[in-house]
């Protein structure tokens, strides 16, 4: 199983040309490690520009709106996770 992608490979996974996945790195500021010249993307790396790639050819999402759409997940997951923690405090002091 393979850890990193090329930019190439990945464009071909998302069927969208390299010109768009290079854009929307740039754009969304994707933190994408670089070997050289080169960037090398994770399987997460992947999954989140799938999320963009849904929000904009798909859900017909602008740039600005899906910036805004994947903010608003991002602060949802991050209240979720605090709740979580906070239940598991209440847990422990229980028992």
């Amino acid at each position: 199983m393979k850890i990193f992608f090329s930019t190439e490979e990945v464009a071909q996974q998302l069927e969208i040309p390299v010109t768009s996945v290079d854009f929307y790195v740039r754009t969304f500021r994707l933190n994408i490690l670089k070997v050289g010249k080169n960037r090398k993307y994770s399987h997460t790396d992947i999954e989140k520009l799938q999320k963009i790639v849904d929000l904009i050819h798909k859900e017909g999402f602008t740039i600005e709106g899906a910036k805004d759409r994947l903010k608003a997940k991002e602060i949802k997951s991050s209240v979720n996770e605090e709740v979580m923690a906070r239940l598991k405090e209440i847990r422990k002091t229980l028992e």
